[in-house]
């Protein structure tokens, strides 16, 4: 069914590699070869955008096979799409292109049992070693989800745990795939931004490194206060760019959003274990 946009009247706001075993390295192969075949099929017979709405319950299957969770493959999914090549750096007033590896196209939330899978796609491979003038100097780039309960409610905080002390964010969980320069590596953590709380998660990318996942176990949405119920809530993604300066990496622009934001407020996408939704796919 049509996921309903949730509206939230606000104020302007992976690298724990996953070990390869041996018993699996056959089987991932296989998803590897699975998830190349599927997009090439899928690429022949419809456009673009709309072959990412068809895949996404597929490439959800793949990734949540590479986790080792086949058993959750038809599990209950939220899928919301965002137009290719809108992302923009400074709202689109000037300044560097946006690597496509940083724009947005598809966001998926997959129910894996005791976990929830969170698969990001973007229009372009994410390099091994990715690199845009704008971090160049030692900053980070990140791809990234904000979870709260339900918009309605919303709280903000600012103790410094993702701008500098005294800017005002929404309290949420950030579910983030960071890239740092100066350390030349991914990591992925799940940040509780109330208690600047943070937990590595297991993170990986497809074949073609257009998609990266992370798999986060219910058990580590232990604030009730910010989602109550760990198998309903809602959700925005981003990438961002922290551009290092003298005071540190507190200078945070965000380049694209799913979903789309327009108007005055934020437009929230809405997981629940218990339906499939989807929210700005034609």
């Amino acid at each position: 069914m049509k996921g309903e946009p949730a509206m939230l009247s606000a104020k302007p706001s992976m690298n724990l590699r996953l070990e390869k075993k041996k018993n699996n390295k056959n089987e991932r192969k296989n998803m590897n070869n699975q998830f190349d075949e599927l997009t090439k099929g899928l690429a022949q017979s419809v456009t673009r955008r709309a072959a990412l709405k068809k895949f996404g319950v597929g490439l959800a299957g793949m990734a949540l096979a590479c986790f080792g969770l086949v058993n959750a493959v038809e599990a209950q999914t939220s899928v919301v799409c965002d137009p290719a090549g809108d992302a923009t750096y400074g709202n689109g007033k000037g300044g560097p292109q946006v690597p496509d590896w940083l724009d947005l196209v598809q966001a998926t939330i997959t129910d894996a049992g005791d976990s929830i899978l969170f698969t990001l796609t973007v229009n372009a491979p994410i390099p091994l070693t990715p690199s845009w003038r704008n971090v160049d100097d030692g900053g980070q780039l990140w791809w990234s989800w904000r979870l709260v309960a339900d918009a309605a409610d919303i709280a903000f905080v600012s103790n410094g745990c993702l701008q500098a002390k005294g800017q005002t964010v929404p309290a949420c969980y950030c579910l983030d795939l960071i890239w740092n320069v100066q350390a030349a590596s991914f990591r992925a953590r799940l940040l509780d931004d109330t208690s600047c709380t943070e937990t590595a998660v297991a993170m990986g990318f497809s074949s073609d490194r257009r998609a990266v996942s992370m798999l986060v176990p219910k058990g580590l949405l232990t604030n009730r206060t910010l989602i109550p119920d760990p198998n309903s809530f809602q959700y925005l993604t981003e990438t961002i760019v922290w551009k290092a300066n003298s005071n540190g990496n507190t200078s945070l622009t965000i380049l694209d959003n799913a979903p789309t934001q327009t108007g005055g407020g934020f437009i929230l996408g809405t997981w629940s274990s218990s339906s499939n939704t989807t929210y700005g796919c034609p």
